[in-house]
């Protein structure tokens, strides 16, 4: 008895050597959709945007108007994911709030308390800057059956300075924004990543077209980028399902890191709270001393074993609570990572 359990140990040893995941451990998949308000995501295209000129050119203007006209046409897999189970949140006309809790509303403090938890009041730039914060996959990078088996695929190059791959051992491929097809580059290595990676468990794909698209004011490109990004997610999740190590043990979240302004014509273009506002006016091609209201606005989709309906009446939820949800899905103890984060969302237990 003793010879073959000795035996049995031997054989596991590589496996535990390399870090490569017990056959059961649950898998999470994030998706963060760079800038991507929650107006479009629930009500399809923006009527006055498609019809003007500025933002929408003529050989497109049919397909925003007739083809994206609802949210459920411009990205169709996110909102079938209630009928599978999973949870679409974020849509004020129906009385659901979610916001980042930061108070510049761009990226980096974005996805700085979107993957720590909190927000840090010292971020105030994009700026390539090592962040001092641990993420939620530094910390489970080195946690038992995750170490090596957490990867990051974006398309902005400031995301090794947010991850510090330097310290945190995260493998980040991040590639400059604006590089089309950086996206599509961006979206084959995740998917290859998926297929191959033996052991990973823990995937992000950060995709950044649509805030790309829409600082530049190209509204039917913006909903195209909206709708490709669905198209890749829905793709991502097909795999998942169809790999026996991944097939019932996956959680699916997608979010965006802000939202963008709502008021009337030019303002969908920007984001930025008033101070961001203040601290750099010159990155901004719209004077808007206020700030972009609005772009505090985001949203968030869910799928998985412990995604459950939220109950009715929910409190405006926030941006900080996604780390620790990232973290229940995967059944760890997200106080053990920091009990000051944001609570889980209700959506997972």
């Amino acid at each position: 008895m003793l010879r073959a359990l000795l035996a049995l140990a031997f054989l596991l040893l590589p496996s535990i050597a390399r870090g490569e995941a017990p056959a059961d451990g649950q898998r999470l998949i994030l998706v963060t959709m760079d800038g991507t308000r929650w107006q479009e995501v629930f009500r399809g295209a923006d009527k006055a945007l498609a019809v003007d000129p500025k933002f929408t050119h003529p050989d497109w203007k049919e397909t925003v108007e007739k083809a994206w006209n609802t949210g459920p046409a411009v990205m169709p897999f996110l909102h079938s994911l209630p009928t599978m189970g999973g949870v679409l949140h974020g849509n004020r006309d129906a009385g659901q709030c979610m916001r980042v809790t930061n108070p510049m509303w761009f990226s980096y403090p974005g996805y700085n308390e979107l993957l720590t938890g909190r927000p840090d009041p010292a971020i105030t730039t994009n700026d390539k800057i090592w962040n001092r914060n641990t993420t939620f996959l530094e910390w489970l990078n080195r946690r038992p059956g995750f170490t090596g088996n957490v990867r990051m695929y974006g398309t902005w190059d400031v995301f090794p300075y947010i991850i510090n791959d330097k310290r945190s051992g995260v493998p980040v491929n991040a590639e400059d924004a604006g590089k089309l097809p950086t996206e599509t580059r961006t979206m084959r290595m995740a998917q290859d990543a998926l297929r191959t990676a033996s052991g990973m468990r823990v995937l992000y794909v950060a995709l950044g077209d649509t805030d790309e698209f829409a600082h530049e004011g190209d509204y039917a490109q913006y909903l195209s980028a909206m709708n490709r990004d669905d198209d890749f997610i829905a793709e991502l999740w097909r795999m998942a399902q169809a790999d026996p190590a991944w097939r019932g043990r996956t959680t699916l979240i997608v979010t965006t890191d802000h939202g963008r302004g709502a008021k009337p014509g030019a303002y969908w273009t920007e984001h930025g709270s008033a101070a961001g506002w203040k601290l750099a006016p010159q990155d901004y091609t719209i004077a808007d001393p206020e700030g972009f209201i609005g772009s505090d606005a985001i949203w968030l989709a869910a799928i998985g074993p412990g995604v459950h309906a939220a109950p009715a009446g929910s409190a405006c939820l926030t941006q900080s609570q996604i780390a620790a949800s990232a973290l229940t899905a995967l059944g760890e103890d997200w106080r053990a990572f920091d009990a000051g984060a944001g609570a889980p969302l209700p959506f997972f237990k």
